[in-house]
């Protein structure tokens, strides 16, 4: 995990956030903190290493997570601060409901390395490596299924240049079956002699296979030239990532 006030646009590089994006941050900010979880009891002291422990700890289960960001504000009692969640393009991070994941807290006072990182800004940001997928298993029958649909290799129409992971979640969402046994997604990766062979699919809350009336597996399979950076950080050492 990184701290630092720089980001990555798509070409790669790093970039400095602007004045402008950070009043634009804080003025959002300020309109969701009413809805943000707060903690009662005045903190007589937090440290650096609390808040990035907070980070880890809860972290919310949405891959489109990409970095935190801490807050602070002058308060009666000490200091405000604030602890969020962002995607890439620096967009909070909300439940379903319109309440940002995340808490804030009145603190008397700062740690040194906690003030020494803020230095004289209200705002840093805390960059969150992709989640490793959890070392799931699927059971034998549904390995057999797959690897019968794998053979099917031959009706894959064509072979795209590049899979994005917003184009894997955006699958997920859009084709998703009208069958109340689905319960989540998942992605598999093998290797192929054009790329990556990508199966997506739909599993059970046993994580089996959920299939059609005609036995065939619900979901899609393709061959990618490439991975774009998040699918790849994402899948990390495993070749199959669960998407809640």
């Amino acid at each position: 995990m990184i701290f630092n006030w720089f980001f990555k646009d798509s070409s790669g590089e790093d970039k400095t956030i602007s004045h402008q994006e950070e009043e634009r941050i804080l003025t959002q900010f300020k309109k969701l903190s009413p809805r943000l979880l707060g903690l009662p009891e005045i903190q007589t002291i937090i440290t650096f290493k609390e808040v990035i422990s907070y980070f880890n700890s809860d972290r919310p289960a949405d891959y489109g997570i990409k970095q935190g960001l801490i807050i602070r504000e002058a308060h009666s009692e000490g200091q405000l601060i604030a602890q969020v969640f962002l995607d890439r393009n620096n967009q909070f991070i909300c439940r379903p409901d319109g309440t940002p994941y995340g808490r804030q807290l009145v603190t008397k006072e700062l740690d040194r390395e906690l003030a020494k990182t803020f230095g004289n800004r209200n705002l840093f940001f805390v960059k969150l490596k992709g989640k490793s997928a959890p070392d799931y298993q699927l059971d034998g029958s549904a390995f057999s299924k797959v690897n019968d649909w794998w053979r099917d290799l031959v009706k894959i129409p064509e072979v795209i240049p590049l899979i994005t992971y917003e184009d894997a979640i955006k699958y997920f969402v859009s084709d998703r079956p009208r069958d109340p046994r689905v319960n989540r997604g998942a992605i598999l990766r093998k290797p192929h002699p054009q790329g990556y062979h990508i199966i997506q699919m739909f599993l059970d809350e046993n994580n089996e296979l959920v299939c059609d009336s005609f036995g065939k597996p619900y979901g899609r399979q393709l061959v990618a030239k490439r991975l774009d950076e998040e699918l790849h950080d994402y899948f990390g050492d495993k070749d199959l990532i669960l998407v809640l």
